[in-house]
């Protein structure tokens, strides 16, 4: 499928991302974990479009240089599989969500890329949101179906390459411009977005 329909979905690159709820818990099995697993930094602007933006460097990133008290988080991206759509979404995530996962697959002896895992979110802001997996059991009396495995050359599977390379500076600037341009026209202040200053008279921890 070449088309591209929604939003959020063009400016993602195509890709539908897992959004976990909390109350909600999620059943997938997860496609790149281990030594698949891979990393980038990005800021998190509610007031842009996309919010997320994926860091090239402070030396060259107008956002470091925008607003130098706030440093892009490393977000962790990997793509899963989700039994009840039967089809392959990504997820993005924190390091010490990362790390807690991982703990709780290695306490249940789960692989969880040849075995289901259901993944629960507790909490709903940045600072207390916290996840825990456990391997799913089918027990259909109780509402849980009993899902089969995928055969993973057959799916469709998105690339993941896209969503671990960084904006270059002049997307990022356009994006700002954008969002500027937006505020003046529609007669909003312009909020979140500084003059840039010199990026090697800042010291950032990354």
């Amino acid at each position: 499928m070449s088309a591209v329909f929604g939003l959020d979905q063009i400016l993602s690159g195509g890709t539908e991302f897992v959004t976990f709820e909390e109350g909600k818990p999620k059943t997938l099995l997860i496609l790149d974990w281990f030594d698949k697993l891979g990393a980038i930094r990005e800021h998190y602007e509610p007031s842009l479009n996309p919010k997320y933006v994926r860091c090239p460097g402070k030396e060259v990133c107008p956002l470091c240089a925008a607003n130098p008290g706030k440093f892009p988080a490393l977000r962790i991206k990997f793509r899963i599989y989700d039994p009840v759509d039967q089809k392959v979404k990504m997820v993005s995530l924190a390091k010490s969500h990362i790390q807690k996962l991982n703990a709780d697959f290695n306490l249940d002896e789960v692989d969880p890329t040849k075995a289901f895992v259901t993944i629960h979110r507790t909490g709903k802001g940045a600072q207390d949101t916290s996840y825990s997996a456990r391997q799913y059991k089918a027990n259909p009396e109780q509402g849980k179906p009993a899902y089969e495995l995928p055969d993973l050359e057959a799916l469709d599977k998105p690339d993941i390459t896209p969503q671990l390379t960084a904006h270059t500076p002049e997307e990022i600037q356009n994006i700002m411009n954008a969002m500027v341009a937006g505020a003046v026209g529609s007669g909003a202040a312009v909020t979140g977005v500084a003059p840039a200053a010199p990026a090697g008279d800042r010291k950032l921890p990354f």
